[in-house]
């Protein structure tokens, strides 16, 4: 922001606009200066201000604790390029990964991750390092408190990231920087093999339920089994690795062994026949043939009503009768046989006839066993079918476990440790920063100061605000007595009101009118004085000047020289009430002196009647110089008038008092086309105004300071 007492100019040329800028700075930079020096006790009072409340925060902060842990990050490259294409993005990507890292690294996800692994809502010692209440154990507010903890500090020129915990608590200090590393590492991982660990768990899952499905159907067919006294001794396999639905169970083995048995013993038992009748003759051959023959008829038939209708019933009651009576023909028949080879035959016999009962047993176990086989298989199958699905899902996860597991690019390098020492608060760099504060303040009161300051300080404001030249700078006067400093040749208002003398000198043209009016914006400006002043100087180097006081409404400058309105002056002679002016010499001055007379109701009526315009006319004739002092231009038109009658006009300006607000309205009311307007003289000029030379012990006086040798 530009304050409002600079103005900008535009220049000619670069030049010369490059000039105008520095000479703007420089003068802005001295104004600012100035302001300072006026506003040195409150500057001195901010900066002690600040330093004792950096010096009171510091001794009532809170101790804190800084915990490191570092982490190596390395990018890993995706995607094949050219070498011209890598070496050219290299450096441009590796800008955006390791970016997106650090912007991750201090992320709001990671904040809620950290606070939910630790566990902090539910921790006492945590609550207690950040002074939570139990009302504020919100997730989110928790989360903002670990994060506003965190501070991301990447190491230059690595790979290598500190992440740096601060808290009042050591301890907590390192478990957030441990926990914050140990979670940004996880979250990556899951990132980047996220896929794959999801798969993992899914089959996890179904293999742990597969696992207890099997083992229930394989729990339910042993007890089927237990319960029925179904004995499995084999199953057989395709070559796929399923299994068959036929199996060999026990009463099927035992079934197979006795039906082969039973066909041995039928063998054995006819070649016993065989060998028996061989011996017999043809005749008990015959008789013991019919009788043998059909007492096996009848055997057989008796097997085979024994296995249908049951041993009680009637029919084979009456069989075993007819085979016991074939039996005693047979043994009357055989006394004749050979007892050797009938005794083999009778045991084969035997033999033959157990065995079919067995066989006969088995065969009825087997078909009871036939009608469970239906239950059993269902169940049988569904173990298989729990089998199968176990092991394909049990083939796919270490598929996954082995084939796509990854490792993870990010690394903790060094975990935290409990700081032994606080990191904070330092009462150095509090300092620091409070003197820092404290110049800024000063500064922010200092410009606005200067910004808000619409007085007149600096000769910038009139050249390049006002448009005018400035003749002179008057400095304030020394005692309460202006006119006899003015008295002494060696005070500073002498000098300053002879450089003004001889600025306005170069600056008249030669045949400009020598008739100056003295105005100003508002009274008590120094524009009485100082058009007395100028009467001197002229009169010391030998100008003739007669002074006018045609301020008749205050007539200031005949009271400063001790004449009444008792006495007759203009305003009589304006009046018509006297034929000539009264003319009055001053001795101590060395001028002639008109006095403004009795104070008049309508002075701006006289003054257009066209009597002082004949007034005028008739003292240049008179006299080298005419001074005029008129009244202030504000809310009169008096020094309008007066200024069409005179060959230019010096505009007084009271230095720090004098709006440049009023006084630019002001000489926009005075600058008409027939009002000459010949430059400015800033009075009343103080310490606060060195640009004028008066802030020092030097000044126009300086050199009528006594030798001190």
């Amino acid at each position: 922001m530009q304050s409002q007492n600079d103005m900008s100019v535009a220049p000619s040329g670069s030049t010369g606009g490059v000039q105008q800028m520095d000479d703007a700075l420089e003068l802005l930079l001295q104004r600012l200066w100035q302001r300072a020096k006026e506003l040195k006790y409150l500057v001195l009072f901010v900066t002690a201000a600040t330093i004792l409340l950096g010096v009171a925060f510091t001794l009532l902060q809170t101790p804190e604790y800084n915990a490191t842990a570092r982490i190596e990050i390395s990018r890993i490259d995706s995607g094949a390029a050219g070498a011209e294409d890598l070496r050219f993005d290299m450096q441009m990507r590796d800008r955006q990964y390791y970016e997106t890292q650090y912007e991750l690294l201090d992320s709001r996800f990671l904040a809620e991750r950290v606070v939910e692994a630790e566990n902090f809502a539910q921790d006492p010692v945590f609550r207690d390092a950040f002074g939570i209440e139990e009302s504020n154990l919100s997730p989110r507010a928790l989360a903002g408190r670990v994060r506003g903890s965190i501070t991301i500090v990447p190491i230059e020129n690595s790979q290598l990231v500190d992440i740096v915990s601060t808290s009042p608590s050591p301890e907590i200090s390192a478990r957030i920087a441990n926990a914050w590393a140990e979670q940004f590492l996880e979250a990556n991982y899951e990132k980047r093999f996220g896929d794959t660990q999801l798969a993992r768990e899914r089959l996890e899952n179904q293999l742990a339920e597969l696992r207890v499905a099997l083992e229930e159907s394989e729990a339910e067919l042993a007890a089927y089994s237990n319960e029925n006294e179904i004995v499995v001794l084999n199953s057989t396999a395709t070559e796929t690795g399923q299994q068959q639905s036929g199996q060999e169970t026990l009463s099927t083995s035992q079934l197979s062994a006795l039906n082969q048995a039973l066909i041995n013993a039928s063998l054995r038992r006819i070649e016993a026949r065989s060998a028996l009748e061989a011996e017999r003759s043809a005749s008990e051959i015959d008789s013991a043939a019919a009788l043998r023959s059909r007492r096996a008829e009848a055997e057989a038939q008796l097997a085979n009503l024994r296995t249908t209708l049951g041993p009680q019933n009637p029919r084979v009651l009456a069989l075993e009768a007819e085979i016991e009576s074939l039996d005693e023909s047979i043994s009357t028949e055989g006394g004749v046989m050979n007892s050797a080879r009938q005794a083999a035959y009778e045991q084969a016999l035997r033999e033959e006839s157990e065995l079919r009962e067995r066989f006969n047993a088995a065969r009825a176990r087997y078909l009871a066993e036939q009608n469970l086989g239906t239950e059993y298989g269902i169940l049988r199958r569904e173990v298989d079918t729990n089998r199968e699905l176990y092991d394909a899902l049990l083939q796919r996860y270490t598929q996954l476990g082995v084939g796509e597991a990854g490792t993870n690019n990010m690394t903790l390098i060094e975990r935290a440790t409990p700081p032994g020492s606080p990191s904070g608060p330092s009462l150095t760099r509090n300092l620091l920063v409070s003197v820092i504060l404290a110049a800024l303040i000063s500064l922010a009161i200092i410009y606005l100061a200067d910004f808000f300051d619409r007085s007149l300080r600096h000769i910038s404001q009139i050249r390049q605000q006002l448009g005018l030249p400035v003749l002179g700078a008057i400095p304030e006067a020394q005692t309460d007595d202006v006119v006899e400093e003015l008295l002494d040749p060696k005070s500073q208002i002498t000098e300053a009101y002879g450089s003004t003398r001889t600025s306005l000198l170069a600056t008249m043209p030669e045949d400009a009118r020598k008739v100056i009016m003295f105005t100003s914006t508002r009274p008590a400006e120094g524009k009485t004085i100082s058009s007395l002043a100028l009467a001197r100087s002229l009169e010391r180097v030998g100008k003739k000047v007669v002074l006018l006081d045609l301020d008749m409404r205050r007539a200031g400058l005949s009271r400063l020289l001790g004449y009444s309105a008792k006495v007759a002056g203009l305003s009589e002679f304006l009046a018509g009430a006297v034929s000539e002016p009264n003319v009055v010499h001053l001795e101590a001055h060395g001028v002639d002196f008109i006095p403004s007379g009795a104070m008049p109701s309508d002075s701006g009526d006289l003054i257009a009647r066209g009597g002082l315009h004949r007034l005028i006319d008739q003292l240049e004739k008179t006299y080298d110089y005419v001074i005029i002092d008129s009244p202030p231009v504000l809310g009169l038109a008096d020094a309008v008038e007066i200024g069409r009658l005179a060959g230019g006009v010096i505009y007084a300006m009271q230095a720090n008092e004098t709006s440049i607000y009023a006084i630019r309205n002001a000489l926009a009311r005075l600058r008409q086309p027939d009002v000459n307007i010949i430059g400015a003289l800033v009075t009343q000029v103080d310490y606060r105004n060195d640009e004028y030379g008066y802030g020092s012990k030097y000044g126009y006086g300086y050199s009528y300071e006594p030798s001190s040798s």
